[in-house]
């Protein structure tokens, strides 16, 4: 098996979700997610920290460091799960019933062994 990181790219659809609304995705992360631990599949996972961050970028011979990512942007990186798959159309399985494809995209990136 390799691993793969599965980016939760975020949108605005939460905004205008109740509290209870959102209990309500919150138990379909947590049973998506416990049927891939309990399946071996999970080695990582958490939530990014929203608003907050830093992007780092050399030139000039300096270090640029600016606040970020702003959320203003289209693309926010909101979270990340690692898992095991035999390849990548078994990784993509694994995220056919995830609840996250309500509200967001997911990008599946092989780990490269170096």
């Amino acid at each position: 098996m390799e691993s793969y990181l599965l980016l939760l790219h975020e949108c605005d659809e939460y905004a205008p979700l109740s509290p209870e609304e959102m209990q309500a995705v919150f138990a379909r992360y947590r049973a998506w997610s416990q049927k891939l631990r309990d399946a071996g599949r999970i080695l990582g996972s958490n939530k990014l920290e929203d608003g907050t961050g830093r992007v780092l970028r050399s030139g000039s011979g300096k270090l640029h460091i600016t606040d970020g990512p702003f959320t203003e942007t289209k693309d926010v990186l909101g979270g990340y799960f690692l898992v095991t798959a035999e390849s990548y159309e078994d990784a993509v399985e694994l995220c056919h019933d995830c609840p996250h494809l309500d509200f967001g995209a997911i990008e599946v990136r092989r780990i490269q062994k170096v």
